[in-house]
């Protein structure tokens, strides 16, 4: 009985959806379309017989739902790779947070839950707007808000992230994937702080990694994010904190303005940094 092309193939047409890793049901499409003009299948197969054949061959797929959308993925391997699975949610979209440094293993930080960013396509531009301390202290009295594009999914908690466009400054390639650098992980980091422990847990995991640290580029990024509140001298109380030294620091120190700032949102008592005007 004559083969007919998928069963002829099938070693090379897996191999090519292996690469993938995890695919949508559009990107079987187009992975069919490709096949067809390879002639590594019939053009006459049709997308739901193709599917069918993926099934019998050991497809499976996985589903989360995210802002009440559902999202599946379909993979052929039997094991379950989480940043895999995340990374094909997102076009465009890269590791952020902890998780940028628990995939270049600077770190084992909250391995649980899984970042993903992605920047905005239109750039936000916030040095016009001026803050008064009256509307910060107003903020941060409050309790903090997190993002509505989240769910779990095999005990992982996956959270989706939006940041201003930066021309992707700090963002780098690293086994396959697109990851914040240390630097950029952690001015995203110091300013959502609500998705971290509390900030002695930031300090206490960055002062480990002190020497990997670049205060100039930190300094490039929390310039290229141009944050509308005064991240200049919150990010050089952490870097004081974290080890280095005043003196190190100048280019943060020049830039603080005379209003007060906080570590973080909603906390009962505060004490007074008065070098940095940092509420901690």
């Amino acid at each position: 009985m004559r083969e007919d092309y998928y069963t002829k193939n099938k070693e090379q047409i897996l191999y090519t959806l292996n690469e993938k890793r995890f695919f949508s049901i559009n990107d079987i499409a187009n992975i069919l379309d490709k096949l067809k003009e390879e002639n590594l299948v019939s053009n006459s197969l049709s997308q739901n017989d193709f599917y069918l054949k993926l099934l019998y061959d050991g497809l499976i797929s996985h589903t989360i739902t995210i802002r009440d959308v559902e999202k599946i993925r379909y993979t052929l391997n039997k094991e379950f790779n989480i940043y895999d699975f995340v990374y094909s949610l997102e076009r465009n979209g890269f590791f952020s947070m902890f998780t940028s440094l628990n995939i270049q293993g600077f770190t084992n930080f909250r391995e649980n839950f899984i970042f993903i960013s992605k920047e905005r396509m239109q750039r936000v531009n916030f040095s016009s707007k001026n803050i008064t301390q009256e509307a910060i202290d107003k903020a941060f009295s409050n309790k903090p808000r997190k993002t509505k594009a989240y769910n779990t999914i095999y005990n992982y908690n996956i959270v989706m992230l939006e940041s201003n466009n930066t021309q992707g400054v700090g963002i780098i390639n690293y086994n396959g994937y697109k990851v914040s650098s240390i630097n950029r992980a952690f001015v995203e980091i110091i300013s959502n702080i609500q998705y971290s422990k509390t900030p002695y847990d930031v300090i206490g995991e960055f002062r480990q990694l002190k020497d990997k640290l670049d205060i100039n580029e930190i300094f490039k990024i929390i310039e290229k994010f141009d944050f509308i509140y005064p991240y200049y001298q919150l990010a050089g109380y952490y870097l004081e904190k974290i080890g280095f030294l005043k003196e190190e620091l100048s280019r943060f120190f020049n830039n603080k303005t005379n209003l007060i700032f906080y570590t973080m949102k909603n906390k009962t008592n505060y004490d007074l940094d008065e070098y940095w005007g940092i509420k901690y």
